[in-house]
This record gives structure tokens, sequence and C-alpha cells, in this order.
């Protein structure tokens, strides 16, 4: 696993330069050669295409801010500097229909096409299947269920749940989330999906682990907690489980946490984001209990104890800085 952080810097890098970027654009839109110039990075990688749509549709939500910054493809018709971007239009064509491909099959919008669940920003939602089993989804989550008379079969597609399992011994009861899968050997459990990694947390009797490869297969105690990705899962770790599961009560509890986790988490139940340009500041370790449904009063606190400042428009972008 420990490429994860490397792979996982290079997400937050590009998103911070998308970042960077929309606001360039959104100072000095007219600027032919500060246009040139970004829709250069963005043949540089799929990934910045990406990151850039992906901070486009969220401000796309944000009618109130009212941006200025003009959609992807807007340099190919102004006339400023039409002429220098045509002879390059052909050459990046495969690589924006690429694009366009990858938004959509990663999109939020694909993931929801496929679940049978869903929980809005902000909410849980309890589901009790037809099995007689329950699940309980966290904040903005998505979970697909397929079950049949020898198999019961779901998958976690994002976010977080909790699984109470109803016995059935010819059934067996198989999660899939992230690069890997949870088996029933026992009643309860928790599943995380993150950025990279999936967490697994059991809170009654025990599961069994495996990754999507067949690689590695781990058998987890009551009270124990694994992490995985698609090339190893770690050694099972005791955890406080009531910290694990505070969030059906609304709560987050952090322990040594990095801000940035603190953040990413607290992005999961705020309609906007939260971000912070800063690796090192990223760093700061951060302990505390907080509420779920009030992110930008967690906000204040964190800025508060860090003795931090902040960059805010309008409540649904806030950056942490120094």
């Amino acid at each position: 696993m420990k490429n994860e952080p490397i792979e996982s810097n290079r997400r937050t890098a590009i998103r911070n330069a998308a970042i960077n970027w929309w606001v360039r654009l959104d100072a000095d839109g007219d600027d032919a050669d500060l246009q040139l110039a970004w829709q250069q990075w963005l043949a540089e990688d799929l990934a910045h295409e990406a990151a850039f749509a992906e901070i486009s549709h969220l401000w796309g939500e944000l009618g109130a801010l009212k941006p200025q910054v003009p959609p992807l493809g807007w340099v190919a018709t102004n006339p400023k500097i039409r002429t220098r971007r045509s002879q390059a239009i052909w050459k990046y064509a495969p690589l924006a229909m690429a694009a366009a491909v990858l938004l959509f099959c990663f999109s939020p919008l694909w993931v929801w096409l496929q679940a049978d669940y869903q929980s809005p920003v902000g909410a849980s939602r309890s589901i009790h299947l037809n099995d007689g089993s329950t699940v309980i989804l966290n904040s903005d989550s998505a979970l697909a269920v397929s079950m049949n008379a020898q198999t019961r079969e779901l998958s976690l597609l994002k976010g977080e749940a909790w699984f109470q399992v109803s016995p059935d011994p010819q059934r067996p009861f198989r999660v899939h989330a992230g690069e890997g899968a949870v088996t029933a050997l026992g009643t309860a459990f928790n599943i995380h999906v993150g950025e990279g990694q999936t967490e697994i947390t059991v809170t009654e009797h025990r599961v069994a682990v495996d990754l999507d490869s067949g690689a590695t297969t781990t058998n987890l105690q009551q009270g124990e907690r694994v992490v995985y990705n698609r090339h190893a899962i770690s050694p099972a770790e005791p955890v406080d489980t009531e910290a694990a599961t505070a969030w059906q009560r609304g709560k987050l509890v952090f322990e040594n946490r990095p801000l940035g986790d603190v953040l990413a988490e607290l992005n999961r139940y705020h309609h906007g984001y939260f971000t912070i340009c800063d690796s090192a500041l990223a760093q700061r370790r951060v302990n505390g209990v907080f509420r779920t449904d009030q992110p930008l009063a967690v906000i204040d606190a964190l800025q508060h104890s860090l003795k931090l400042h902040s960059t805010r428009l309008g409540g649904y972008w806030v950056i942490l800085h120094q």
C-alpha cells in the first residue's frame, strides 16, 4: 500500500491546480494567452480535464455565485485565438473524447444509475432488505443489491454503510466495495469506501475480507479493523467500534487524524467543497468530536484551534490556509 500516498498526493495536486485555473479564469477569462495555456494544461493529462470538469460542475451547482469561467472548448470559438488553436484541435480531439467517456464512467451519475438505494448529502438512510438484514447508509452513499435463492450479493458503490446481517447459512452475504469484498461470518460490520482505499470495521462477530485479485484473504474479528486497496490488506488492528460508528449518532470522531483527511471526511456532509492547498498544513493533526450536521461550524472550530485563516465563497467553497 506504499504507493497510495503518492497517488493520493498526485490527485490532490491536480485538483488544486484545477482550482487555481478556475480562479484565474474567473478573474481574467478574456485573456487569450491565459485561455490557451489553460487548454494546453487540460490536454497534458486526462486527469486534468476530469478535475477541471468536477470543479466546473460544482460551480454550476452554485447558481448564486454566477461564475464567469467559459465552458470547456470556448477557446476554439474565440476569434482572438482561433488561429492558434485550430492547428491543435485535431491533435487533442481523441483526448477530449476519451475524457468525455472517462467523466461519464466515473461521475456520480454513473454511480447513481447503478444504485438501488442512495442517501442524500448530510443525511443517513435505513434500509430493510427482503432477507431480514438491515443496512444504514451514511451521507452521500450508494448501494446496489442482488439477491436470489442461492446468493446475497451487494455492492457499496460510494460512501459508507453499516450492515446488520440476518443469518442464512445457505445464502452467503457478500458486499463488494472498492477493490475487494467482505463476506459476513457473523452479524454486523461497517464499510467505508474512501479515495483509493476501503476500511472495514467489525462491530459483531466476524467477517472474511478478500481482494478482487484473490491474492489475499483476512478473517477479521469483532473490534478489529483493516484497510485495503487493490494491492494489499493491512494487518488487523483493534478499534473503538463506538467511535467508528459514531456517524450513526450524528458525530464524527477524529483521533490524531491529518487535517487533509478530516476535510475529505467533512466534504461528504457538505453541499460544496472544503480544501487546503498546503501539503504541509494538510498533515497537521486533529483531535475532536464534531457534529455531522454542522460542517461549517466544524471548519470554524478547526480554523480557531489550529490558528488558520480561510478564504470563502458563499460558504460553499472554503480554502484553509496559514
